[in-house]
């Protein structure tokens, strides 16, 4: 199969599937064993994200639960804590409207119903999936200052109002890497330019 740069795998290779599909039983051993399908694709996002950094040469595995960050890359001298965050179909927040689909992530909250906020150095990057279109959006923790996020569906027209929104093209994990490190340097060098001054 032939790779795309900006794709994980090739779209219309990979079957689509129902969104909208209801928890199904998992025969296991001898008796069923029900599965959350909320935890599913949480789980299907993460080894997606790994997939794609181990594709593309990185050190990547996935963590334990109950860390504030799903996966780690091992940079050599340095680990980067990535959070992974999953949608599973585009929505039109205003189906009334003319509103372009787009797909929608809360990032700031954790857990089931979102019952935990995340503290402010939990992690490095977060790593926006699209599951019905295997896309993924990387982005430094420090640039999505905000509750959620808006990434386009590629090819969509969206007008020249629409600034907020973020798109999968060109949101490489090198990118958000570079970024990350860059806001990193500069914070630190703010705070030793404090620490001179106070003294």
């Amino acid at each position: 199969m032939t790779r795309d740069g900006s794709l994980l795998f090739e779209a219309d290779s990979l079957p689509r599937t129902d969104a909208r599909q209801s928890v199904r039983p998992r025969v296991q051993g001898r008796g069923i064993l029900r599965v959350s399908r909320e935890l599913e694709l949480g789980r299907a996002a993460e080894h997606l994200v790994c997939a794609d950094l181990l594709l593309s040469g990185w050190s990547s595995y996935p963590t334990a639960q109950g860390l504030p960050y799903d996966l780690a890359v091992d940079l050599g001298h340095r680990i980067v804590r990535v959070q992974v965050k999953s949608s599973f179909f585009a929505k039109n927040p205003q189906p009334t409207s003319r509103a372009n689909p787009a797909y929608f992530y809360q990032i700031r909250r954790a857990g089931r119903g979102g019952a935990r906020v995340y503290g402010g150095g939990e992690f490095d990057i977060y790593a926006l999936v699209a599951l019905d279109r295997r896309l993924i959006a990387y982005f430094a923790m420090a640039e999505l200052p905000c509750q959620s996020v808006v990434v386009r569906v590629p090819g969509g027209y969206y007008g020249h109002g629409a600034k907020t929104e973020r798109e999968f093209e060109g949101s490489t994990f090198e990118r958000a890497l570079r970024v990350a490190l860059e806001i990193e340097a500069s914070s630190s060098k703010a705070a030793a330019r404090g620490m001179q001054v106070a003294a």
